[in-house]
């Protein structure tokens, strides 16, 4: 596995490799001294986050490519394809500005093909390694600063959309986004209207449901029981009757069944 790390990394403007898991834990990576591990989980949260975004529009993605200021980065779902039931994971390769995109295209096409081998050879888990390759060049601690705080402020209707909804059976406990649940079955309840509603809103759905929850139930747990009234907020973020309809139709037949 170091190997095909190297691959990519040997590439002009490639500065740090890594895979991460479905949780936004670093598994694997081979990186410049300037992107430690702090930084590199940083970068990780963010992306899972962002990714989250994604799958509720388009939930079999296979790569998304990510432009900033200071670089880019290029993220390619190693679980797609896999044979079996493989562990969600996803490479991710943090480059700046001198990256030639056809000599990248290619390198990492070849090194997700060997990565996708291991996985399934492996039991479709990987085993993670870690690595620094270090370097002295001036003022890239910065630019790693840079590109880590940028890939975290990703606009909040990307970033902010994941489907993660923590405290599960405990009534008490507060997701890292301020919405509380009641059980694992209203948590789900949420999941749904978030991907109902992006159908018509599209990623910025989970903004609306993460507000309508602190809104209408700010001095308690959300409950499955309590699902009509959150659709009834909901339904102000859907112009079309028809749509708004169906939104309605779609959650409560979950729920139901």
């Amino acid at each position: 596995m170091d190997k095909i790390f190297q691959s990519l990394h040997e590439l002009e403007g490639v500065n740090g490799v890594l895979v991460t898991d479905a949780s936004g834990n670093v598994l694997a990576f081979k990186s410049h001294s300037m992107y430690d591990a702090a930084i590199l989980q940083q970068v990780s949260r963010a992306v899972v986050n962002a990714l989250d975004s994604v799958k509720l529009v388009q939930e079999e993605w296979e790569a998304v490519t990510a432009q900033f200021t200071e670089g880019r980065l290029l993220l390619r779902n190693l679980s797609a394809g896999v044979r079996g039931k493989a562990q969600q994971l996803t490479l991710c390769v943090i480059a700046d500005a001198r990256l030639n995109p056809s000599f990248a295209s290619v390198a990492v096409r070849v090194a997700v093909g060997k990565l996708r081998s291991l996985l399934e050879s492996n039991g479709q888990s990987l085993n993670g390694i870690s690595g620094t390759v270090r370097s002295s060049s001036s003022g890239a601690q910065s630019s790693a600063q840079l590109l880590a705080a940028q890939s975290a402020a990703l606009p909040v209707e990307v970033a902010s959309s994941g489907l993660s909804w923590s405290g599960l059976g405990n009534a008490s406990s507060m997701s890292a986004s301020g919405v509380a649940v009641a059980d694992a079955e209203s948590a789900a309840v949420l999941t749904n209207c978030t991907k109902a509603l992006a159908k018509s809103v599209g990623p910025i759905a989970k903004i609306f449901v993460k507000d309508a929850v602190r809104l209408a139930f700010a001095d308690r747990p959300f409950s499955k029981d309590q699902t009509k009234r959150l659709l009834t907020e909901l339904v102000k973020h859907i112009d079309n009757p028809s749509d708004a309809a169906l939104f309605q139709r779609t959650v409560l037949s979950a729920i139901a069944s």
